[in-house]
């Protein structure tokens, strides 16, 4: 169950207030559901995730989903995966069995709410079972990058002022991977908290 905590800096004119808060509770909640709120939408995005590393190893695939999904320019059928890509596709298929996921892979579809999202990302992230998010973000300006840290990466998109942030990933290193209604990246681990967001769950 999502817990809303909505920020403010005056308890005076109260019904007022509970409006607001009402109004803010109601955004969040329709934030929400744009994120992966179901374990289907979680498997449908684990899976997507590991096959992008696969993919990107210039894999082949052989299912009718992953030739739907994915390029068709490949290379092999025995990819070589780097450690950051093999730990995360193990991770994923321990949420995978967790769940008890059962991907259709003899269809042509995926619902993943991730498709598209992580292109320019260089390292991709690991889902994490728990997801919070940040509605109104009230903090300066935090810069999303393709992977951990500015040196070895470049920016893929900025957190404004107003913006909804959606977290559903693990931390690693003192960074997180964040989504906004713009693009994602990764970000300092406690760039975005809740003293800098109108109102926020998880």
């Amino acid at each position: 169950m999502w817990r809303v905590v909505p920020f403010a800096s005056s308890q005076a004119h109260a019904p007022r207030l509970f409006k607001e808060m009402t109004m803010k509770a109601l955004v969040l909640t329709a934030a929400l559901t744009c994120t992966a709120g179901t374990a289907s939408a979680l498997c449908e995005d684990a899976w997507y995730l590991r096959n992008m590393a696969f993919d990107r190893a210039g894999y082949c695939f052989g299912s009718a989903l992953g030739k739907s999904v994915f390029s068709a320019e490949c290379s092999t059928k025995s990819p070589s995966l780097n450690d950051w890509d093999q730990r995360m596709v193990s991770a994923h298929k321990q949420l995978e069995a967790s769940y008890s996921c059962k991907i259709n892979t003899k269809g042509r579809h995926l619902a993943s709410s991730l498709v598209g999202k992580l292109d320019d990302i260089d390292l991709l992230p690991t889902l994490s079972q728990f997801e919070s998010s940040c509605v109104g973000y009230t903090g300066a300006p935090v810069t999303l990058t393709s992977g951990i840290g500015m040196r070895d990466s470049y920016p893929t998109g900025t957190i404004q002022g107003g913006a909804t942030v959606h977290f559903r990933f693990e931390p690693w290193g003192g960074f997180e991977f964040v989504e906004t209604e713009t693009g994602a990246g990764w970000i300092p681990e406690g760039s975005v908290t809740p003293d800098v967001c109108t109102a926020f769950a998880g």
